[in-house]
């Protein structure tokens, strides 16, 4: 689902930067790019930090560090997006108020009101259709990021349902919901578009090594990805060429 790849994409890069990079990096590159993430092109300030002491090792580090506040914002409207987009005729229709996306903890977490029916259009599909139940709630889910051998990976570390009305054998709210989060997932950490680190990164060989996200006092959101590779530090002035000729793609 390219609205779970846009969620966490946005944990790799977008934005404008503004944050501190870890201790011992130092700053290569900051200047207004072009940005493809998850098909959505974007112009973003990009920060990349590297660590020039462990480079000299041959033990090649970068560091992203960006706001994604922007972001978040459109995402919210992707998400209520892709419910209204799930409206069978003859099946399950979706219906949703005002998503809540945040980021407590290191994890994204969105809250949403959401209405699900059930159609039946009797044998074969051929009569008119029927609303057999609806069920509504609110859903509550935390979705984590972490790394796994170089691959950036999601899972599902909440999902809570409140404030539940209607009740029925052929639409259990928290089973459908539970279903299409999964399936979502598995598509998702299986998508190499997701799992690698952005180009240019990924033509010299960089994977992730570490990704967090942190919601300030004013209610900015600030991501890290950490990334990390064995070469030589001429691997920095390339990927400062390629980011100024081609962008940052996703």
């Amino acid at each position: 689902m390219r609205l779970f790849t846009f969620l966490f994409s946005a944990l790799a890069l977008s934005g404008a930067a503004f944050a501190q990079a870890p201790a011992g990096y130092q700053k290569i590159y900051d200047e207004p790019t072009t940005v493809n993430l998850a098909g959505r092109p974007v112009i973003a300030d990009i920060e990349f930090h590297a660590d020039r002491a462990a480079a000299q090792r041959g033990d090649l580090k970068l560091a992203l560090v960006t706001d994604v506040t922007k972001f978040v914002t459109q995402t919210e409207d992707d998400l209520e997006n892709w419910i209204a987009a799930r409206r069978s005729r003859c099946g399950e229709r979706w219906r949703s108020g005002q998503p809540r996306i945040s980021f407590p903890d290191n994890a994204i977490r969105f809250s949403i009101y959401l209405e699900i029916e059930y159609w039946s259009c009797g044998l074969r599909g051929q009569g008119n259709p029927t609303r057999l139940a609806q069920e509504t709630g609110s859903i509550d889910v935390a979705l984590t990021p972490y790394v796994e051998n170089g691959k950036l990976q999601a899972r599902l570390d909440l999902f809570e349902l409140s404030e539940q009305t209607g009740l029925s054998k052929y639409l259990p709210l928290e089973f459908v919901v539970r279903r299409a989060l999964d399936q979502e997932l598995t598509k998702l950490n299986d998508n190499p578009k997701f799992y690698r680190a952005p180009e240019p990164l990924s033509g010299e060989g960089f994977v992730y090594e570490g990704i967090s996200a942190a919601e300030t006092r004013d209610g900015r959101i600030v991501i890290t990805a950490l990334y990390r590779t064995n070469g030589e530090e001429a691997a920095f002035a390339r990927i400062v060429r390629k980011l100024r000729a081609d962008g940052i793609t996703q």
